[in-house]
């Protein structure tokens, strides 16, 4: 472990966890090759960048910016933006995309996190038989070795198991055998990063935590690092593919199982006979049968209890709400088991991205029908977008009106897929989307994109579509993300077309950049060479981390503060002529030594006084004045510190040159 400061990543962070999580990346990275599943925006980004940067020396890359924390000052290079991707009907749900060396980072916490709990997952929780919890993935260490293996990092297997999970439970037993769905109100919004690592706390070995550095200093500095990812808001990020997001989902609620499980097994041992809870990351189903006595109102009576309870423990020990599409199934009615069935076998995981982008690179089909033959099911397709093309786009979105996905779905089905390319078919295809409304692709994006891409003229006209609309909404711009993930991203002019919608013209253009930005990283205008001296002091790295933050919170005259004191502690270091009693005086002499302009150093004297007449640190008393730092005035301080540790980085290089010749 690298003998950090406790503010610094490097206290619990080591260089071998940052390269699994390096590995990781491009583990994923690669399988993109061959499950279409990871054909997404940010995998393409990550494909296309040039990474000599992070490849020529790793370990000096990872003690020079990550375990310093130096990280948080490089703002071009670990970077997270801020976009929205549509829901169901004309809901939003938010997501990020991070550059590469941030999501590396990302996952490397999240790796941290995995080690610190992975015993108790196995040897406790993971002995509960009345549990069965997954996710999109299986991320898991072996002596030491990340286990990276294609399936462990790929939804399908672990979804078809939580189905298969329920479909157990509805087929065995089921007299007097109830199954209650619970949905969770905004899940991986409500996430709370503090809560967790309380209970994780509470729960992991003292020698575990011990080992791990894992104590109120890492907390913090974790906590910190997520609030720097989503600008201080609660949650965990979501974004296309990551793995991580999805396995820190899937352990938050694994304390809300054993909530459930307690309820269960202490209070109602006269009522039931047994339970299962069965969970996919948030998706949450338990199954419960009732001993022979009971009858049905005493069931109803039960259910209303503990579905009450359940939501207070969720609510009170980890701030979660359930909504109102919690569902009570009652197996003893036909309809109601059929409405379960129906429901799980076209289902789709909807704890992040998997709704959205679906694998059909794979011989098994996601709708479990064996009873038609290949043609059968594409002439349902066809039926499908017949019913589609003869609607109006707001029957959908604001009319209630809900799509067959199952039928649609079986597009993925190789066997589907591959008689596409018929002449018969791609001629229907063709008349179909012949005056298509394309706006009524929305309704069910990439299976309706993969039939319509085989007729080359109904593709001309789709991206005709796109490059005609007038305003890139939120829908369009997810529309267009997809046709360009169908070809491989490369079609330039649909990617300036998503530059007119406001969330998504600085992705692109760190897309189209293609660059790591290792050379200008972003500590104000510095070159990468310039900044390695200040990996050194951890005295102004903790001053830029505090005023990065402040920053993102636009809390300008807090961020000032610390502006000041990340000055102050460079020259006070690097000042030869060093004073006991370094003030203003000091290090404006020092400034003026090395041959900073005029106009710098009165800025540099005038930042100091106004940190003097800050509400933050001087509140107005005795007469006083003190008033609010503006964003403006703040730039304005910020590019004059900046222009001084250009000059003064430089020679500080220099003199390390000298040194090393």
């Amino acid at each position: 472990m690298n003998k950090k400061s406790q503010t610094q990543l490097g206290y619990f962070i080591d260089y071998n966890l940052w390269k699994d999580a390096l590995d990781l990346l491009n583990f994923q990275i690669q399988q993109k090759k061959k499950n279409r599943h990871f054909n997404t925006l940010s995998m393409f980004y990550y494909e296309s960048l040039d990474l000599t940067c992070l490849k020529y020396d790793p370990e000096q890359y990872f003690n020079i910016k990550i375990s310093t924390s130096l990280f948080y000052g490089l703002q071009n290079e670990f970077s997270v933006f801020s976009y929205v991707i549509p829901k169901a009907g004309i809901g939003l749900r938010d997501y990020k995309f991070f550059t590469y060396p941030m999501r590396v980072l990302y996952y490397t916490i999240g790796l941290y996190l995995l080690k610190l709990s992975q015993e108790f997952l196995d040897e406790t929780y993971g002995k509960l038989s009345t549990i069965e919890a997954f996710y999109g993935g299986n991320l898991s260490y072996k002596k030491e070795e990340l286990q990276l293996k294609s399936f462990n990092i790929y939804y399908r297997t672990f979804h078809q198991k939580f189905k298969e999970k329920i479909k157990e439970e509805v087929r065995s037993d089921y007299k007097n055998k109830v199954i209650l769905r619970l949905d969770i109100e905004n899940y991986f919004n409500e996430v709370s990063i503090s809560r967790l690592l309380n209970l994780l706390n509470s729960f992991i070995k003292p020698s575990i935590q011990t080992e791990k550095n894992f104590d109120l200093f890492t907390k913090q500095q974790i906590i910190c690092l997520f609030n720097f990812i989503s600008d201080g808001k609660l949650g965990i990020p979501q974004s296309d593919n990551n793995i991580v997001s999805s396995f820190i989902g899937y352990l938050y609620l694994v304390f809300g199982d054993l909530l459930i499980d307690d309820l269960f097994k202490n209070s109602y041992k006269s009522t039931i006979d047994k339970y299962k809870i069965i969970r996919y990351t948030d998706d949450i189903y338990i199954s419960i049968k009732f001993k022979d006595n009971i009858e049905q109102y005493n069931q109803g009576l039960f259910i209303h209890a503990i579905s009450s309870q359940i939501a207070e423990e969720l609510y009170s020990k980890l701030g979660l709400k359930l909504n109102l599409k919690s569902k009570l199934y009652r197996l003893s009615s036909h309809e109601e088991k059929e409405e379960l069935l129906k429901n799980i076998r076209k289902s789709s995981p909807n704890d992040q991205y998997f709704s959205a982008v679906q694998d059909y690179d794979t011989q098994q089909q996601i709708v479990e029908s064996n009873t038609k033959n290949p043609q059968d099911k594409l002439d349902d397709i066809f039926k499908e977008l017949i019913n589609i093309k003869g609607s109006r786009i707001e029957d959908y979105f604001v009319g209630g009106k809900s799509v067959q996905e199952e039928i649609l779905q079986e597009v993925f089905d190789k066997n589907v897929e591959n008689i596409l390319e018929k002449s018969d078919n791609k001629k229907r295809i063709k008349d179909i989307f012949e005056n298509f409304n394309f706006e009524l692709v929305k309704v069910q994006p990439l299976e309706i994109l993969i039939v319509l891409l085989r007729d080359e003229n109904t593709a001309n006209n789709f991206k005709k579509f796109c490059l005609n609309k007038s305003v890139i909404t939120t829908g369009d711009a997810d529309l267009i993300i997809k046709f360009l993930c169908q070809n491989h991203f490369d079609i330039p002019e649909l990617r300036d077309k998503l530059k007119e919608n406001s969330h998504m013209r600085n992705i692109i253009e760190v897309f189209d950049n293609k660059k790591v930005n290792c050379d200008q990283p972003g500590y104000y205008q510095l070159g990468c060479m310039q900044i390695n001296n200040l990996s050194k002091n951890s005295d102004v790295i903790e001053q830029t981390r505090l005023r990065v933050l402040e920053e993102k919170n636009n809390s300008y005259s807090v961020a000032l503060n610390h502006l000041v004191n990340e000055i102050h502690a460079i020259c006070k270091a690097w000042d030869q002529e060093n004073k006991k009693d370094y003030d203003i005086n000091s290090l404006v002499s020092f400034l003026q030594s090395k041959g900073i302009k005029h106009e710098t150093c009165v800025k540099i004297r005038n930042l100091f006084d106004r940190r003097n007449s800050n509400q933050v640190s001087h509140p107005s008393s005795n007469g006083g004045l003190a008033w609010e730092v503006t964003k403006e005035e703040y730039q304005d301080y910020y590019k004059h510190v900046g222009l001084c540790l250009d000059v003064l980085l430089q020679e500080q290089e220099l003199e390390s040159c000298n040194l090393r010749s």
